[in-house]
C-alpha cells in the first residue's frame, strides 16, 4: 500500500492509510468519496480544485478518479500534468502515475522547448508518440516554424521524428517531406533540407542528410554533396545501441577531433555533456567524401569499415572509446593510394582540474593506435590543456595548448596529426541576435598559423541561418539550424 498524504477536507480520513513507504502521493481536493476494496486499497472520487502529486509530477484539474491498486488516474475533464520537462494540457487523461506514462487526448503541451497540439499523445514527457499533430518551437503564437505532421515520435526526450510532415518557414509552405527529425535540448541543423556549400576548388554545390530511425535501437543517417566541379560525395551509416538509448553516429575523426572537442567546435552552447548512450555497433560506407579536417585541398577518402564505440565516464571526467576494422583509400585529383585494411583503436577523455567562478581549467586527451596491413603500426597520443574563460554571459574564450607524441607512419594524410605541438583560440560572442565565432590554429614548431575559421549566425528566435568559412582547405558552408534552447 502507497503512503497517502493528504491536505484540506481530505486530510482527516486519509491520514490512517498505510504510513509505511517513502514514497508519497498527495492529495488536495474541495470535494471527494472514498470506497475502500476488499484488497485494503482505495478507489477515490475527487473533485474542485484538485491537486494529486507523485515523485514530483502533478495532476491539476477539477475531476479524477484515482485507483491505489492499479497506481491510476482518470478524467474525462480538463486537466494540466506539471514536470520539470514541462506542462501538458489536455481534455481527458488516463495516467499510470508510478510509471509516469499515459494516455492524453486534446493535448497542448509546452515540452522541453517544444510546443506541441495533438489530437493523441501516449507516453511519458520524455518519451512518446503523438498523432495528428502541430509542432513549433520557442514562440507559440509567432513560430518561425511550424510543421504539421500525421504523427510524432520522441525518444530519450532528444530526438523529434515526424512522419508525413508538411513544414512552414515564416508563414510559407515548404514541400511535404516523408519524414523530419530536429534533436531537441541542443542546437541542431534542420538535416532533411538540401542547403548550399561553395569551395575554391569545387565550385558551387548542395548537401543534403537524411536520418532515419529504425526500430527503438537503430539508426540511419545517410548523406550526399553534389558540385559543378567535382565528384559527389556519398555516405550511408547504419548504427544499433546494444543497450538501452540512441546509437552514437558521427564520423569518427570529424567527431574525435573536431564535433566533441570545444576548441575545435565553433559553437559553445550548449556546452558538452556526458553521453548517456550505450555502447553502440556501426556501419559505414563512404565514397569520394571530403573531411573537414583535410589537411589537403582536392583531398578525398573512401572508407567502408564497422566498428564499436563505448561512452566512458568517472568522476569529473567522461569521454568515448572505439574499435574499428575496414578498408581506407584516399586520392588527390586522379591520384589514388592502394586500399588498404586497418584496424584502429581511439579514445578520448575529458577531464575537469579546477573550477572556480567564471574559469574552469581542464585536461582534454586524445590517443589512437592504428594497424595497417603489409604497412605496420602509427600511433600518437596527445594530451591538452584547455583553459575556458567567460568574462560575461555573451562571450566566451578558450585557450588550449597540446602537445603530442608519434609512433611509426601512416600512409594516409587524414591519419597524420597537423602539428605536434600546437597553441589554438576559440572565441564565441552573442550580441542580440547575432553570433560571431572564430577560431585559430597555431602551429608552435613551424610557426604557422595554419587554420583560421569563422562562423556568423542570425538568430530569430529558434531559427539561426549561418554561414561558416575556413581558411584552409577553402571551404563554405551555408545551412540553418533550429534549436529548441534560447541564448
Amino acid at each position: 500500500m502507497k503512503r497517502i498524504v493528504a491536505a484540506g477536507s481530505v486530510l482527516l480520513l486519509l491520514a490512517q492509510l498505510c504510513a509505511q513507504s517513502s514514497d508519497a502521493l498527495r492529495i488536495r481536493a474541495l470535494h471527494y468519496a472514498l470506497q475502500r476494496k476488499p484488497n485494503g486499497e482505495w478507489l477515490l472520487e475527487l473533485a474542485g480544485d484538485v491537486s494529486i502529486e507523485y515523485q514530483g509530477r502533478r495532476l491539476l484539474g477539477e475531476q479524477f478518479l484515482l485507483d491505489t491498486e492499479a497506481a491510476r488516474v482518470r478524467s474525462d475533464a480538463p486537466f494540466s500534468l506539471v514536470a520539470d520537462e514541462g506542462v501538458l494540457n489536455g481534455q481527458r487523461v488516463d495516467y499510470f502515475y508510478e510509471q509516469q506514462r499515459g494516455w492524453f487526448e486534446g493535448v497542448q503541451a509546452q515540452v522541453l522547448g517544444i510546443y506541441l497540439d495533438a489530437a493523441l499523445l501516449e507516453g511519458d514527457l520524455n518519451d512518446f508518440t503523438a498523432r495528428e499533430v502541430v509542432v513549433s518551437t520557442c514562440d507559440p503564437l509567432r513560430p518561425p516554424i511550424r510543421v504539421r505532421a500525421r504523427s510524432v515520435r520522441l525518444r530519450q526526450g532528444a530526438r523529434l521524428t515526424l512522419r508525413d510532415a508538411r513544414l512552414f518557414v515564416y508563414g510559407q509552405p515548404l514541400p511535404a517531406l516523408p519524414q523530419l527529425t530536429v534533436r531537441v535540448r541542443e542546437t541542431a541543423e534542420i538535416i532533411s533540407l538540401p542547403v548550399p556549400v561553395y569551395g575554391a576548388e569545387t565550385g558551387w554545390g548542395a548537401r543534403v542528410r537524411l536520418e532515419i530511425p529504425v526500430g527503438e535501437n537503430a539508426l540511419i543517417q545517410a548523406s550526399a554533396v553534389g558540385y559543378l566541379r567535382a565528384t559527389p560525395e556519398t555516405r550511408l551509416v547504419a548504427g544499433i545501441a546494444l543497450s538501452e538509448g540512441e546509437p552514437i553516429l558521427g564520423e569518427p575523426e570529424t567527431r574525435l577531433r573536431f564535433e566533441q572537442s570545444a576548441l575545435y567546435n565553433l559553437r559553445v552552447s550548449p556546452e558538452r555533456t556526458p553521453s548517456p548512450r550505450g555502447w553502440t555497433l556501426r556501419a559505414e560506407y563512404a565514397s569520394d567524401i571530403r573531411p573537414l579536417l583535410t589537411p589537403r585541398e582536392r583531398l578525398r577518402v573512401s572508407r567502408r569499415e564497422v566498428g564499436l564505440f563505448a561512452p566512458l565516464q568517472y568522476p569529473n571526467g567522461f569521454g568515448e572509446a572505439s574499435l574499428r576494422y575496414g578498408t581506407l583509400s584516399e586520392r588527390i585529383d586522379n591520384l589514388r593510394t592502394p586500399t588498404r585494411e586497418r584496424v584502429a583503436v581511439e579514445g578520448e577523455w575529458l577531464q575537469t582540474l579546477w573550477q572556480g567562478g567564471n574559469l574552469d581549467l581542464r585536461l582534454h586527451l586524445w590517443a589512437s593506435f592504428t594497424h595497417y596491413a603489409g604497412v605496420g603500426d602509427y600511433q600518437w597520443l596527445r594530451p591538452q590543456i584547455e583553459l575556458l574563460w567567460r568574462p560575461r554571459e555573451a562571450l566566451t574564450l578558450m585557450m588550449g595548448y597540446a602537445r603530442a607524441s608519434t609512433r611509426g607512419d601512416s600512409p594516409f594524410l587524414t591519419d597524420q596529426l597537423r602539428a605536434r605541438r600546437e597553441a589554438s583560440l576559440r572565441a564565441e560572442y552573442r550580441h542580440g541576435n547575432l553570433r560571431l565565432g572564430a577560431l585559430l590554429k597555431y602551429d608552435v614548431e613551424a610557426r604557422d598559423l595554419y587554420d583560421v575559421q569563422l562562423l556568423f549566425g542570425w538568430r530569430d528566435r529558434c531559427l539561426e541561418p549561418y554561414l561558416f568559412w575556413r581558411r584552409t582547405p577553402g571551404i563554405a558552408l551555408v545551412g540553418v539550424n533550429l534549436t529548441t534552447l534560447n541564448f
